[in-house]
């Protein structure tokens, strides 16, 4: 079993990729504000959520069967096989399908016909798939320092391509959306060229194996539907009842949000792997419910920062995106509920009961699309963060819940308390905007989270003074 410091060993490892990823990412936000417009932000901000949300549900919840059923497989590569080919072949499918229907699509995303914009989404489909599966298969080898490097070379080539295109040739839209799909197809050529002796197997169609990986991802599918209206009822809500350029601020604030998002990706990618292989050894419950109240501090100190310094960040982009300022507070509840959440619904995979999913999302997004209609018409860009900040919190509690259900009851009282500090925090933050309480606000959080802050630099400390004994001694 892995002590305290072989875990936080392999985490710094996997998260080296998402945090120099977001870094670089985080980068290209001023990039595309300075040089195109919120109105054209807007446009490729549509783009962006129809490819997003387009990959939430073409995955079959196949991807995820081949994360569970790793550890439990003795052959990976029939395992890879396998599990590849059913979202290939759909991607495939639905590429024929947005190439057939492009006018109406476009119509319904931008206002106007825009073929080539839908060729290309239809087009980088199939190598979205081909780079997912690449990526699943470095982290569940948990080959920590290759996914960083992906990671990051990946964000590397967008900001490039996206530099280059909107310097001297398409300055709008479609030059934020050329290098989009430039990056996904040179990344899933890399991937696949990295991971060819995985690749190179005479497979055989495994009907037990597909039948298994079909059963644990059919439920997944209705809750990618969901999941679908829950991350995109804010984008279409907008579309509907504001203008691309509200659905601009809206992005330019989400983009910022990427802060916290680089932990979200950074614990993800190595907890999947993590979480299941601890299953398999009947680790202790006491040990997933350290890593949730850790994490839990993380997110909450993160909440609490941006908040104090959401006015000085905005400031790295264009003038014209300030206003997305005041949208940022509830904004921050989608990456830290989803991230915690990861945390406590183990029982719901474990289970294989995949389908209380469908549950989760349906409800959750019920709200979100009951919150916009509400909101949206009244307070634009501001009434789609909030609504999507509450459907989040709500997410979060309903796979807390029924993972206690299905599983171990896990110690959630910390979560409860920090929802109700960031919910209380973030209401003032949007209704008095005030430096001295965003101040006061953060200064109560780093108290409640001082022991856990205090532990963390311990651990660190702990590591790099046993790096350096171990390099004295060599």
């Amino acid at each position: 079993m892995e002590n305290s410091r072989q875990f936080l060993k392999r985490l710094a490892g996997f998260s080296i990729g998402p945090i120099g990823a977001a870094i670089l990412g985080f980068i290209n936000v001023p990039v595309q504000t300075w040089l195109i417009d919120p109105n054209q932000l807007g446009k490729a901000a549509m783009y962006t959520m129809a490819f997003q949300l387009t990959s939430l549900f073409l995955n079959l919840g196949i991807d995820q069967a081949y994360v569970r059923e790793y550890n439990a497989e003795k052959d990976k590569k029939n395992l890879l096989w396998n599990t590849f080919l059913i979202p290939f072949i759909f991607s495939l499918i639905i590429m024929f399908v947005y190439l057939y229907f492009y006018e109406p699509i476009s119509i319904l995303l931008f206002d106007s016909v825009e073929k080539y914009i839908i060729q290309i989404l239809a087009f980088v489909l199939p190598f979205a798939i081909i780079f997912r599966f690449n990526t699943l298969i470095i982290r569940m080898k948990e080959k920590a320092k290759l996914f960083s490097f992906v990671q990051i070379f990946q964000k590397l080539m967008t900001l490039g391509f996206t530099v280059i295109i909107l310097l001297f040739f398409n300055r709008n839209f479609k030059g934020i959306i050329q290098a989009q799909f430039f990056s996904m197809v040179s990344i899933a050529i890399l991937t696949t060229v990295i991971n060819l002796k995985d690749w190179l197997y005479k497979f055989k169609i495994d009907r037990k194996l597909i039948k298994k990986v079909v059963l644990f991802g059919l439920p997944i599918i209705p809750a990618s539907i969901m999941a679908w209206v829950l991350n995109s009822m804010d984008k279409i809500a907008l579309r509907t009842w504001a203008d691309f350029e509200a659905i601009g601020l809206y992005s330019a604030a989400f983009k910022i949000v990427g802060i916290i998002i680089i932990v979200q990706q950074a614990f993800a990618t190595f907890w999947a792997p993590t979480v299941y292989r601890w299953y398999e050894n009947n680790v202790a419950k006491e040990k997933y419910e350290i890593v949730s109240n850790k994490l839990n501090s993380i997110m909450i100190l993160l909440f609490g920062f941006i908040i104090l310094f959401k006015d000085l960040i905005i400031k790295i982009l264009s003038p014209e995106y300030s206003e997305a300022s005041v949208i940022i507070p509830f904004l921050m509840f989608y990456p830290i509920m989803y991230t915690l959440s990861e945390t406590t619904q183990m029982g719901i995979s474990f289970s294989r009961k995949t389908y209380y999913n469908i549950i989760v999302t349906g409800v959750s997004g019920g709200i979100n699309i009951l919150g916009n209609y509400l909101l949206v018409p009244k307070y634009g860009a501001l009434g789609a963060s909030i609504s999507t900040g509450i459907s989040y919190i709500i997410f979060f509690w309903l796979r807390t819940i029924i993972s206690r259900f299905l599983w171990v009851k896990l110690n959630i009282k910390r979560h409860i308390i920090s929802t109700i500090m960031m919910i209380f925090f973030a209401f003032l933050s949007i209704i008095y905007n005030n430096i001295i309480i965003n101040f006061f606000s953060f200064i109560l959080i780093v108290i409640y989270t001082f022991k856990d802050i205090k532990s963390a630099f311990y651990y660190i400390k702990s590591i790099i003074n046993f790096k350096i004994q171990k390099s004295s001694d060599k």
